[in-house]
């Protein structure tokens, strides 16, 4: 008995610490949520039984009432108010971040510092950084107690002992030793931002102009630089990058070059990247919430085939509907049947059907059972 109600007191310790953290929101489409180093956004509301969630960048459809794990997040689906296509629609999620998702792959983990071997553990997604303790050739660092004699890397780095030993050849970065004569010192590179004259270098917003003398008078900017900054160049196209590019001391000009990275959160889909890579590619058009850019890249030769919830129409895969929405063929359909009326089936239309056969089919019992008795009847009183 001890020891069935230590077990009783041990399960919610267990329960509470399963969960970095928890929450539940109510979300608008579009609206989104940052819980514990995770980004969760309510992308679609698609109908009052469904929705679709993205987890950083990768998103999924629920169902109403249905648990589902994105991303090592636990999501349940409480609630929605789907008022139409043209509104904004609501749900309420309740939020379970199981896991803080540091990194996939040892790129991940890199702290840009020298001093430390980056790894991720893939098994847990967690970043492992290890300092480097041992004069080691090769490895990329030379540790403050090596020589140039008992590790390469001291040789190959930036260690020096002087101000001339730290030449980087670039205009724009002021060059210096950090640390005295004679003891072993880190090359540091400053990034010259002051408009001066007589450097060789024309930082980005100076300008050779007399008038401007002592605020962003530089001599060493070419007068026929077209822009200053990045700022000068925005285009209000969110296909392009826009950068004032060029060495400013001969001529420095506006470049906006079409966006081609597969990249987030830049309102710009480029040609031939996809969803998941891309969540700009998704689009929403007129004739359903549902139809996106596919997962499933490339095109379809037979009309009607499903391949993870995708049907082929018109030599490219389109998502299966969602329970109300119109459709012309039972593959359309996420539950395989299209009614008479061209709409999906509705869960609720199963329940529904399900409900009137156990109810007929509880009428026929009872008739059954209440003519059995009449019969039963009729033959005693037949004996009397």
């Amino acid at each position: 008995m001890k020891k069935h109600l230590l077990l009783l007191l041990l399960i919610p310790a267990v329960l509470s610490t399963s969960y970095i953290a928890s929450d539940q929101v109510t979300l608008a489409e579009g609206e989104s949520i940052v819980l514990a180093g995770r980004n969760i956004t309510l992308l679609d509301v698609l109908s009052e039984t469904q929705i679709r969630v993205n987890v950083d960048d990768t998103w999924d459809i629920l169902e109403l009432y249905e648990i589902k794990s994105i991303n090592r997040v636990n999501i349940t689906v409480n609630a929605t108010v789907y008022v139409s296509e043209q509104k904004t629609n609501y749900a309420t999620l309740l939020i379970h971040i199981i896991q803080r998702i540091e990194c996939y792959t040892d790129l991940d983990c890199d702290d840009q510092l020298k001093s430390t071997i980056d790894s991720c553990m893939e098994n847990v997604n967690k970043c492992l950084y290890e300092t480097i303790a041992s004069c080691t050739d090769n490895d990329g660092y030379c540790p403050e107690f090596c020589n140039k004699l008992t590790d390469y890397d001291c040789v190959l780095q930036d260690k020096c002992e002087r101000d001339s030993e730290c030449n980087d050849n670039n205009p724009g970065t002021t060059d210096s030793c950090d640390g005295s004569y004679n003891e072993q010192a880190s090359c540091r590179y400053e990034p010259i931002i002051d408009c001066k004259s007589g450097d060789d270098f024309c930082p980005l917003g100076c300008k050779n102009d007399q008038k401007l003398y002592g605020t962003i008078h530089d001599a060493d900017c070419s007068i026929d630089n077209t822009c200053m900054d990045h700022l000068d160049c925005i285009d209000d196209d969110d296909a392009t990058i826009d950068l004032c590019s060029g060495d400013g001391t001969i001529k420095r000009t506006c470049s906006n070059e079409l966006t081609v990275e597969c990249r987030s959160n830049d309102n710009y889909c480029p040609n031939g990247c996809f969803l998941p890579d891309d969540p700009d590619c998704y689009v929403k058009t007129e004739e359903s919430k549902t139809e996106e850019i596919t997962k499933i890249t490339g095109t379809c030769l037979n009309e009607g085939d499903i391949e993870n919830k995708y049907f082929c129409d018109g030599g490219t895969w389109k998502p299966q509907k969602a329970g109300g929405a119109s459709c012309s063929g039972d593959y359309q359909c996420q539950l395989g049947a299209c009614k008479s009326d061209n709409t999906c089936l509705l869960k609720s239309d199963i329940s529904e059907q399900r409900r009137k056969l156990l109810t007929a089919m509880a009428i026929a019992g009872l008739l059954a059972l209440i003519g059995t008795y009449l019969y039963y009847l009729l033959k005693i009183k037949n004996k009397f």
